[in-house]
């Protein structure tokens, strides 16, 4: 059994009553954060052995879109959020060689996190630290591959614990805040059973707002 079919459930109870009562909690307001930006994949995902030899196997950057919904709490330093951050249509490509031996893929990723804001907001700027853990979902489409070796290699979806860190800043505009922060999600990759796992940094450059809901 993998450590995130056992640990995000566990999360999610821990979290839920804290979120509840953070929610009651004078002052709490809900905000939706719609985010949009790119993806930019720091490691390979491991080697292939596939027509062209062994390669190595990495992700390519893409168009990324975020939706968070945060809940501010105005007596504390720090809110809590829901982050979801999806890169689309990501080739994998040998090498950054684009062709049609590997599939094409995409990632979700899903986090509970921590938005702390150590300074005070200066005239209308205020920067912020998140961290938090969840999971990333890769999806590959290997429906038109010619390359056996990657067809095998990439022939199931995969699901992984991810840690989650980023830094941000905001512009306050009245009921509406601009923002703009690059995170990292940190998790590590075993492409085929028994090979060592390779350890990813996916990064994610959004620019989005903040806007309250209640």
């Amino acid at each position: 059994m993998r450590v995130h079919r056992v640990l995000m459930p566990t999360l999610l109870l821990a979290l839920f009553p804290a979120a509840r009562a953070a929610a009651q909690a004078p002052g709490a307001n809900l905000q939706l954060v719609p985010k949009i930006g790119a993806y930019l994949p720091a490691n390979d995902l491991g080697e292939v052995a596939g027509a062209l030899g062994d390669i190595r196997a990495e992700m390519e950057a893409s168009l990324a879109l975020g939706l968070a919904l945060e809940l501010d709490l105005p007596t504390s330093p720090v809110n809590l959020r829901a982050n979801f951050d999806y890169a689309t249509a990501s080739e994998v490509s040998p090498e950054g060689i684009t062709s049609d031996v590997a599939p094409d893929a995409t990632l979700l990723a899903l986090t509970g996190d921590l938005v702390f804001r150590p300074l005070p907001r200066i005239i209308v700027v205020q920067p912020y630290l998140l961290g938090g853990a969840g999971v990333k979902v890769y999806q590959f489409d290997t429906d038109d591959l010619v390359d056996d070796g990657f067809a095998e290699a990439f022939d199931d979806d995969r699901t992984d614990f991810a840690l989650h860190a980023g830094i941000g800043v905001d512009v306050g505009l009245g009921p509406l805040a601009l923002l703009a922060e690059v995170s990292d999600y940190i998790s590590w990759f075993e492409l085929q059973e028994g090979e060592d796992s390779e350890m990813q940094n996916d990064f994610f450059a959004m620019v989005g707002f903040r806007v309250g809901l209640f």
